[in-house]
């Protein structure tokens, strides 16, 4: 039975075996001494292991074989990294077209959704984003979502002074309804003002058709609050490619905002054929709301304690502990460096897109020095800024196109914006995003003096693999769909792209 198990594990691969060891079973069965018996059993047992042995030999060069065919067929770091571009960006595209069954609900609408959003300018794309999936669910008219006046950011904007409200609604007409307000008539109707409620975090449809369907159809108009992250972040695709056409497609800036962005990559371009964006997020109310430390000593431990309080209900953390878990943000100095590290030189030009720097020029310069073709922009716009300085949410409209339009995007932090932005750039191409290893790379700064600068360089490229904006750093339906948009990028089947030639794939046997 040893024997005959042994042939069953293999799968393409012979052995031949000796006939003589076909006739220990003969001899067994003939002899009737005990010695003779125990010595076939031994034998016997000696036969089983090793056929034991060759068969999980042949199982394991089955399934290397099989990995092998499968690396070949995957995407990601297969070939040496260019660090300015995805060897594989060609390949995909966004896909996030309706179904040809997919349209506005004929049989009328259930009543009017009202929206309050909440945070900076990204975080409150998020939630306009949802709103229109959660107006697509409850069959309901959406009214054009309010902004958060009264955030951290004290931006007056209104919808329609960031976005093209008439592109909005026109270009998701053939998904929602969307209207500016609701009708006056039908205001003085209503028996009562708007129901207003908050619902949970990543709410489910199922959430929404059982908690707030029943009232829009009592009320005729439901309010919901603080709308941020307050669906699901897993959705059939027919709705993940609706939030794709709403943030990808419908949320457009307004004239002033697109036509200044657009002249400031102009500006970077004339100077460099290509450059970097770097966010960062390094602003005092960033570094308290972390509850990390940075080594400003008891003045800086105090003025974060202070600045902190603003929320009172955040745990009390162990900087120590938030730093090795990768949770605080990387300086200016140690983005420069993992950035040099990775193979960026010193004349490359950087767009560095932020809000007030904690410490001021003092942490910035290590930055500068590492990378002298440094720009904002304030730096690029001068005098055509003026009109928006009151106003930060359009201040980050204008840092998110330039970053957008950049070879390369790198982030200090994992915030709404990087998601944001490394979401859209997957979306067009996976335009080469780098979102720091945290973790790994703490580690790395505390002994970077304890090494030699080419020792170093290879440690941060092997802490980068995996988060360097390639295809395969998330398997699809993972992660935040916002970063990762996996419903709505496909894959050119006709190609693959080796050394940045696209080139038809080799059939390979079917496993």
């Amino acid at each position: 039975m040893a024997l005959q198990l042994g042939f069953q594990g293999l799968r393409g691969v012979s052995f031949l075996v000796p006939k003589k060891w076909f006739r220990i079973t003969w001899i067994c069965q003939r002899k009737r001494a005990i010695s003779r018996s125990v010595l076939c059993g031994l034998m016997l047992f000696s036969l089983g292991l090793v056929s034991l042995f060759t068969g999980q030999i042949a199982a394991d060069l089955e399934w290397s074989q099989i990995r092998g065919r499968w690396e070949t067929k995957r995407v990601g770091y297969s070939f040496p990294v260019n660090i300015w571009k995805s060897e594989f960006a060609n390949i995909y595209y966004g896909c996030s077209e309706r179904s040809p069954h997919s349209s506005v609900h004929e049989s009328g609408s259930n009543g009017y959704l009202l929206i309050a959003t909440s945070g900076g300018l990204n975080q409150q794309r998020t939630g306009i984003t949802d709103a229109v999936v959660v107006a697509r669910i409850l069959n309901a008219t959406l009214v054009v979502p309010q902004l958060d006046h009264h955030s951290f950011w004290k931006d007056d904007s209104e919808f329609e002074n960031i976005f093209d409200i008439d592109w909005f609604i026109s270009s998701l007409s053939k998904d929602v309804t969307i209207v500016k307000r609701i009708p006056d008539k039908i205001m003085r109707s209503m028996e009562k003002p708007p129901y207003t409620m908050r619902p949970p975090r990543k709410s489910t449809p199922e959430y929404y058709l059982d908690q707030v369907l029943p009232i829009l159809l009592r009320r005729r108009a439901v309010q919901l609050t603080k709308f941020d992250y307050r669906l699901t972040n897993n959705l059939d695709d027919e709705l993940q490619k609706l939030r794709c056409r709403v943030n990808y497609h419908a949320l457009k800036f307004t004239e002033p905002i697109q036509l200044l962005g657009q002249k400031l990559v102009k500006r970077m371009r004339t100077m460099s054929s290509r450059y970097i964006a770097i966010h960062l997020r390094f602003e005092p109310d960033m570094l308290a709301f972390s509850g990390c430390y940075y080594g400003g000593g008891e003045k800086e431990r105090h003025e974060l304690r202070e600045i902190r309080k603003r929320w009172t209900t955040l745990p009390d953390l162990s900087a120590e502990e938030e730093q090795s878990r990768g949770k605080c943000p990387l300086t200016p100095h140690e983005v420069g460096l993992m950035l040099r590290a990775l193979g960026f030189v010193n004349k490359t030009y950087i767009y560095v897109a932020s809000g007030e720097i904690y410490g001021g020029e003092e942490t910035l310069q290590p930055l500068k020095d590492l990378f002298p073709n440094f720009y904002t922009k304030e730096m690029l716009a001068r005098e055509d800024l003026k009109p928006f300085l009151p106003f930060s949410s359009q201040l980050a409209a204008i840092d998110y196109i330039i970053c957008d339009e950049s070879d390369v995007f790198a982030t200090n932090n994992n915030g709404n914006m990087a998601k944001i932005l490394a979401g859209h750039r997957r979306y067009i191409g996976y335009k080469r995003t780098i979102r720091p290893n945290a973790k790994k790379l703490t580690s790395l700064f505390k002994v970077r003096n304890q090494m030699a600068w080419k020792v170093f360089s290879r440690k941060v490229k092997l802490a980068q693999r995996g988060f360097m904006g390639e295809p395969d750093e998330m398997r699809p339906g993972r992660g935040d769909f916002h970063e990762f948009p996996s419903s709505c990028i496909c894959q050119n089947p006709d190609l693959i792209e080796i050394g940045g030639t696209l080139v038809k794939p080799q059939p390979t046997e079917t496993i």
